[in-house]
């Protein structure tokens, strides 16, 4: 079953209306996802289908955008850790920002706006083909079929991407550290293994988790919503990767401050 969203009747009462359904689709699709794992019934088909194409529309942009990021935030770090002589921290700033922040929200960035628009995509086509209402007319679960499906492979894809980002960046930053600042490997690496924690890298992959199912449903649901032709599947398209990268955002400063509380700094306990 899928949630029809009445007419609009002013933009407040409307945001409201569609905020609430939309709560109502996560809350069912992660049931189903959930349901269909412990009975066995997740169709792996689609899961490994879906988990192949989101990968490869996925890894190389994230790799891409994390390189220059890296160097970005190596040439930052560099700048100012020379002026106040402490180049040889470069590691703990990078345990920080790479490891901490920047994978996650950059997989989750590429999720929302790669992986989560071609979700969108392929859903909204189905459904002004009208294959989705074909599809419950003849008893087929659409969230447990089609939502499910994806909400896993887009999960298990955010915990290799985030992997493989975290080591393109700190790869970068290490590189410029070296051949560009000219300074010494063995600083670089005391200092990031000193700053840096495990419970970072596990803190990231969550995020990068919470993040591509958080997308994926705002994906899902704005794609089985789509109305109005190919023009409406294109507004749909927006307006998915917009509100993720607003929720995005928004669940990332949640849990970086829950995190903070919960795992004390380096020095701090």
């Amino acid at each position: 079953m899928t949630f029809e969203l009445p007419a609009a009747k002013g933009p407040v009462r409307d945001l409201a209306v569609e905020a609430g359904h939309t709560l109502g689709f996560a809350l069912q699709a992660i049931g189903a996802l959930v349901v269909a794992v412990l009975r066995f019934r997740l169709s792996l088909r689609e899961t490994l289908n879906q988990t192949v194409f989101i990968g490869r529309v996925s890894t190389g942009p994230s790799l891409l955008l994390m390189i220059p990021v890296g160097v970005f935030i190596a040439v930052s770090v560099g700048e100012l850790a020379g002026r106040i002589g402490a180049g040889g921290y470069s590691g703990a700033v990078v345990a920080f920002v790479i490891v901490g922040q920047a994978a996650a929200l950059v997989c989750a960035l590429m999720m929302a706006g790669v992986a989560g628009s071609a979700i969108c995509t392929d859903l909204g086509s189905r459904k002004i083909r009208e294959e989705i209402d074909a599809l419950e007319v003849m008893g087929v679960n659409v969230i447990e079929r089609l939502v499910a499906p994806r909400i896993a492979a887009a999960m298990i894809v955010s915990l290799v991407l985030c992997s493989l980002i975290t080591v393109v960046g700190v790869g970068a930053c290490y590189a410029y550290h070296l051949y560009v600042q000219h300074l010494p490997a063995g600083a670089f690496m005391a200092t990031f293994s000193q700053y840096g924690r495990t419970s970072d890298f596990v803190m990231a992959l969550v995020k990068a988790t919470m993040f591509a199912l958080l997308a994926t449903l705002v994906a899902c649901f704005k794609g089985l919503h789509a109305r109005g032709g190919p023009s409406g599947v294109a507004d749909a398209v927006n307006e998915a990767v917009v509100i993720a990268f607003a929720l995005v955002f928004i669940f990332n400063t949640v849990l970086s401050e829950l995190y903070s509380v919960m795992v004390p700094a380096v020095g701090a306990y």
